[in-house]
């Protein structure tokens, strides 16, 4: 009897040790990704389906967003690198392919364009629980140069844009 009470007073006093901070709710907003719209070149408010839109990371081929392979989408959201260097500076690059193709001989065809997105990277407070989550500021998003760009200008939807959510769309491309 007296290893019942035991335990069920142990049980009794965790519980109500626990507070509400300590358990970090799914609503809780974390790290955003960056939202991206592809509109029209010419009609500038339209937004334009990519066919074929592949994004994959610009230094291993092999780690590509699973979300963004192979599809027609008129969106794409991107996850930024949390690091920086010493001056708070994060940098992500991306190549973004329009109509890409995998041939029987294994030859990949399409149009790859690479993007390369700097940002200044802060970490913000959310609670005791949830811990740190990243936010990003003041983001310039350049389309490298090559003989075929598809994709012909960058947009941010604000003026000195920030990601601190993933509501809105951040930047657009026009092509």
């Amino acid at each position: 009897m007296k290893k019942i009470t035991t335990l069920l007073l142990l049980f009794i006093c965790i519980a109500l040790s626990c507070e509400r901070d300590d358990i970090c709710s799914e609503d809780t907003p974390t790290t955003p990704r960056m939202i991206v719209e592809f509109r029209d070149l010419i009609l500038t408010d339209n937004p334009k389906n990519v066919t074929g839109l592949r994004v994959e990371d610009f230094e291993d081929d092999t780690r590509l967003l699973e979300d963004f392979n192979n599809v027609i989408a008129d969106q794409i959201v991107l996850p930024l690198d949390t690091n920086r260097d010493e001056l708070g500076v994060g940098i992500t690059k991306y190549r973004v392919y329009r109509d890409y193709e995998v041939l029987a001989d294994g030859t990949i065809e399409g149009n790859p364009d690479v993007i390369t997105i700097e940002y200044g990277v802060e970490d913000v407070y959310v609670s005791r629980a949830c811990g740190f989550k990243t936010t990003y500021k003041n983001i310039v998003i350049t389309i490298e140069p090559d003989a075929d760009n598809w994709m012909l200008f960058v947009a941010p939807e604000n003026d000195n844009q920030t990601v601190t959510n993933e509501n809105e769309i951040h930047f657009t491309i026009r092509h």
